[in-house]
């Protein structure tokens, strides 16, 4: 049971750096989404398709590696049976062949140099997509790390401390 207590906390440990890490982003894109507007209040003559798209991808970017890192929901013996039961019947058999299939999209757009259709868009549309799917296997990480420790909860011998089932409330420090 310790070994799948400590495979749950080497997948939860790399998730958290990755969404602590990239919060970075809000920063940059609130540097973008200013300077866009600023720009049109003093009629800037600028690509401002490029600076909308480029937001979105912000914002996607930003969605897709939080995602695996914000997966927690119950904290209760009785609601760990729900969570267990969930992640192997639901979460983790959905995001497993949504994560799969995610490679032929961003695969299907490089080979095809997807880009913007406005004429002044972003080009190289495959990177966003590519953040996406990855952000799409985080979540699927994120779902292995609370269904392993769902089961050292439920099955192990271990003190309710230790096993430190995170399925509720996150508390963090800003």
């Amino acid at each position: 049971m310790r070994a799948l207590l400590k495979l749950s906390e080497d997948l939860r440990r790399p998730l958290e750096w990755i969404a602590l890490t990239s919060g970075w982003l809000m920063v940059i894109m609130a540097c973008v989404t200013s300077f866009d507007v600023v720009a049109r209040k003093f009629g800037m003559q600028l690509p401002y398709t490029k600076l909308q798209e480029l937001e979105w991808h912000f914002h996607a970017a930003i969605f897709s590696l939080w995602m695996g890192y914000c997966y927690k929901r119950m904290t209760y013996r009785g609601k760990a049976w729900v969570e267990l039961i969930g992640c192997l019947l639901l979460a983790l058999p959905y995001m497993t062949l949504v994560s799969y299939y995610s490679i032929d999209f961003v695969e299907a757009s490089y080979r095809i140099g997807e880009q913007s259709d406005s004429t002044v868009g972003l080009t190289h549309r495959w990177i966003i997509k590519g953040i996406y799917a990855a952000g799409l296997w985080l979540v699927v990480f994120g779902i292995l790390s609370v269904l392993l420790r769902v089961i050292v909860f439920l099955f192990g011998r271990l003190p309710r401390k230790e096993v430190n089932l995170q399925i509720g409330t996150v508390i963090t420090e800003v």
